[in-house]
């Protein structure tokens, strides 16, 4: 059995002390029903993040620590949250940013940008833009920033790939009613590889430190320019007494004319995300993901299905590709109470039983195609399947998953502090 092991009173008591943080930032709304040391990001719908367009810039956080930053301090003012701050007596701008210290590259690295609310008693746009120079990654939808760091630097075990993004962008959000929310942006960008710089860990003997990827095998920088669009429907997963959908959607065009790229191509995603309510004490969750990449993209772009948050059975990264199917499936039993309209309280200690499946795999057609729809090629019969139960205890989350179905897999226990979805 392969295990996953941190130091339990560390880990405790750093992420009660980050989800304290969070406890006011619920939206008493939604379906909410889990503690976790990034509830900012599972408090909404799309991909881990705010909204589609919110990953089209880098996505970091204040303190943190990896194995490409060792350990980062800094300050920092999050950007898209449709605030009421006023800059210079001017209404509704307010100024976001983060600014910082890596250790381990021993850089300094900043993000800075404004942004203006339009709209009376509703607001119904968002417009704002933002330059930067900054370790990021792709990979916050697998594990949160903050669960990722105390995993890092308690035990040596860290879940992100990380490149250096130096560059600027602009975007725009609608809300024209609560239900919707569109957004679009323009980003250039230059993206370069950053090397492996610390394995620290406070407890290193049951770790194994991965070396930093490059951001593609044949390049180690690249300048990319690319429009972003994106639509959720159902952004703060709203219920109606027994059920709670939520639908996102957003595409990264690198292939349009006119764009001096070192890579042309256009990347599609879709997410869903469903509560159902069967009783004032069981839940199922479904978590759908597809994706596609028209044209021939840098390899930190591609898709990758294996291991935390994804396919629990399963090596990390071990399926990777241009295209990709997952499901992620959960049945959960709490405690009955009159928790949100008769919703159960899974706050406290639950249990769980799941089934992940999925693929990812490359599709040499899609190379030359520009329709992300007619070349797209996945049978059901390409897909790995794993079972598994969990132990929730609030903000600690203990799993343990099997592999049923494809190669590669093995059982795995897993320490999670955040919800996997």
């Amino acid at each position: 059995m392969r295990a996953i092991i941190s130091t339990s009173v560390l880990v405790l008591s750093l992420s009660l002390s980050v989800a304290a943080q969070h406890q006011n930032s619920r939206i008493s709304l939604n379906v909410n029903l889990y503690e976790g040391v990034d509830q900012s990001f599972y408090s909404k719908s799309t991909f881990g993040t705010k909204n589609p367009v919110y990953g089209a810039f880098p996505v970091t956080s204040m303190l943190r620590h990896n194995r490409v930053d060792g350990l980062f301090l800094g300050y920092q003012e999050d950007k898209m949250g449709w605030s009421r701050s006023d800059f210079l007596g001017i209404e509704s701008i307010d100024i976001h940013g983060m600014a910082g210290y890596s250790v381990a590259q021993q850089n300094f690295q900043y993000s800075i940008g404004a942004e203006k609310s339009i709209g009376n008693r509703h607001k119904w746009l968002l417009i704002g833009g933002q330059m930067h120079s900054t370790t990021t990654t792709e990979d916050y939808w697998r594990t949160g920033l903050y669960e990722n760091s105390i995993s890092s630097f308690a035990a040596g075990f860290d879940y992100h790939d990380y490149y250096k993004a130096d560059g600027y962008g602009f975007y725009a959000l609608i809300r024209p009613f609560q239900m919707l929310e569109i957004g679009t942006s323009f980003n250039s960008d230059q993206y370069s590889s950053l090397e492996l710089n610390t394995d620290f860990a406070l407890i290193s003997r049951y770790s194994t430190v991965r070396l930093n990827p490059a951001i593609d095998p044949n390049f180690d920088q690249i300048d990319q320019q690319s429009v972003t669009v994106g639509a959720t429907i159902n952004p703060f997963m709203l219920t109606k007494s027994f059920i709670s959908t939520t639908i996102s959607a957003k595409a990264e065009l690198a292939g349009i004319g006119g764009f001096e790229n070192d890579f042309s191509y256009n990347k599609w995603q879709l997410e869903s995300k469903s509560s159902l309510r069967l009783d004032n004490s069981t839940v199922v969750k479904w978590r759908f993901m597809a994706g596609v990449i028209t044209g021939q993209a840098p390899m930190f772009k591609e898709f990758a299905l294996g291991g935390i948050g994804s396919m629990r059975a399963f090596g990390y990264k071990s399926m990777q590709g241009n295209q990709m199917l997952m499901s992620n499936f959960e049945m959960q039993f709490g405690k009955s109470s009159h928790y949100q309209n008769g919703w159960p309280d899974l706050k406290s200690t639950y249990l769980t039983l799941f089934l992940d499946s999925g693929t990812s795999s490359f599709n040499h057609a899609l190379t030359s195609s520009g329709n992300p729809i007619s070349d797209f090629d996945i049978s059901f019969s390409e897909f790995s399947h794993n079972v598994g139960v969990g132990l929730g205890l609030g903000a600690v989350r203990f799993e343990v998953a099997q592999p049923i179905y494809g190669s590669g897999g093995m059982t795995t226990f897993w320490i999670r502090l955040n919800p996997s979805f």
